[in-house]
């Protein structure tokens, strides 16, 4: 399908009505950045903190997401959710996966959510999630969580487009083997052995504390290991204090 250009003007104005107030306006101008590659959109400076939460597929970003919402809500906190999901084959639309488990939060006026197919593109991202992200920004979120595809130890685009990467994780799916070997080990700022309440939840946190002991240190902030149980928001209170943490130490 051709997408016809846009004018600029059109384009500039369609900018300026986004806004926390006006969330259809900012799901307008997703789809036109999404379907129109020449429609630039300039990064911002904002006080928007932006997270990403990846993972391999099944440990529990999207319970993890959930419960973050629910605790940062609580304190009221704006939150805007982008779940890149797998494209379909049929329509090149985002497969929604089990974004239902964010069902719960879809009516809340100061949560906005948006699946993002990723159309082909690698990495566990889309290739316009830049331009998605600069535009939330826009609209002044006091948070962004950027969720990714389940990802392997080489899909690590994540950390280009994000300030604070959590990479979650889970006991008994090989994943600390994984993660010693290279990729995501070196990308995670917060790592979180979810499911804590399963049996290995604390020798993977400690497989991945020796790991960490091994690479290369940032020079202001050392990766954190936490356990946690987000089904049962077990554990939330940590997270959101690591991420806090880790948000003080890049300023």
């Amino acid at each position: 399908m051709t997408v016809l250009p846009m004018p600029e003007q059109d384009w500039q104005k369609q900018l300026k009505s986004i806004s926390l107030e006006n969330p259809r306006e900012l799901a307008r101008a997703i789809s036109l950045a999404e379907n129109n590659a020449s429609l630039q959109v300039g990064s911002t400076s904002s006080q928007t903190r932006v997270i990403g939460i990846t993972g391999s597929p099944g440990v529990g970003k999207s319970t993890t997401v959930n419960a973050l919402i629910t605790s940062l809500r609580s304190q009221g906190k704006t939150i805007a959710v982008l779940a890149v999901d797998p494209s379909s084959p049929l329509s090149g639309g985002a497969l929604l996966g089990d974004r239902i488990r964010l069902g719960e939060h879809f009516l809340d006026p100061h949560v906005f959510i948006r699946s993002i197919a990723t159309r082909g593109h690698l990495g566990g991202l889309s290739a316009t999630i830049e331009s998605v992200i600069n535009l939330v920004k826009l609209a002044g979120f006091d948070f962004i969580f950027v969720e990714t595809v389940g990802v392997g130890q080489s899909e690590v685009e994540v950390m280009k487009y994000v300030k604070t990467v959590v990479v979650v994780m889970a006991p008994g799916m090989g994943d600390g083997i994984q993660a010693s070997k290279a990729g995501i080990l070196e990308i995670g700022d917060i790592f979180l052995v979810n499911k804590s309440d399963r049996d290995g939840a604390s020798e993977t946190a400690k497989e991945l504390e020796s790991s960490l002991h091994l690479s290369a240190k940032p020079l202001n902030w050392v990766p954190m290991v936490l356990l946690g149980a987000m089904e049962k928001s077990l554990g939330i209170a940590e997270l959101i204090g690591a991420i806090e943490q880790h948000g003080e130490s890049i300023k």
